[in-house]
């Protein structure tokens, strides 16, 4: 979960989320079936059920029949770039969710993030994607949301410049 502040208070169109691995990421592995979903959630504090979390129907950003992952850094961003962005209009907080199936190739694969403490449960992990319930935890991820503002007219500068 990504609170309205955190997200800077404005809408935007998100294009693209990136996650920080830690050196500690195996350097390859396959994901199958992985998908990123994303949409809004009224909560402050999230729950242990994944179904209990949503306020609205979530939508799919990006998905792979078998990601590939290879060449993993600490301190370089994996990126995974929408099919089609997403207009957060700051009505709620925003809420996404990675799943894949596993078993990963190969069984020891492990992508770690680099993470930090947030005050409130604001990540619940699993170990399956059928999971109905999972482990709603302080440590949260570190991610990077590629932007654009959203829902602004489109002005030249000599428009913009006569605003003031």
């Amino acid at each position: 979960m990504v609170t309205v502040e955190e997200m800077g208070g404005a809408p935007v169109e998100i294009t693209a989320i990136g996650y920080m691995p830690s050196e500690y990421s195996s350097k390859t592995g396959s994901y199958y079936d992985f998908s990123l979903i994303i949409g809004y959630t009224d909560l402050d504090e999230l729950t242990a059920k994944f179904d209990m979390n949503w306020s609205s129907t979530a939508v799919e950003v990006y998905s792979e029949p078998q990601l590939e992952l290879s060449g993993i850094a600490g301190g370089e961003w994996i990126m995974f770039e929408f099919e089609q962005p997403f207009q957060y209009d700051v009505s709620s907080n925003l809420l996404y969710e990675l799943a894949w199936n596993g078993p990963i190739d190969p069984p020891d694969s492990k992508i770690y993030s680099m993470n930090w403490e947030d005050e409130v449960n604001s990540v619940v992990t699993a170990t399956s994607p059928d999971s109905p319930s999972g482990y709603p935890t302080t440590i949260k991820p570190n991610i990077l949301f590629i932007t654009s503002e959203a829902f602004l007219e489109v002005q030249t500068f000599a428009g913009i410049k006569s605003s003031f």
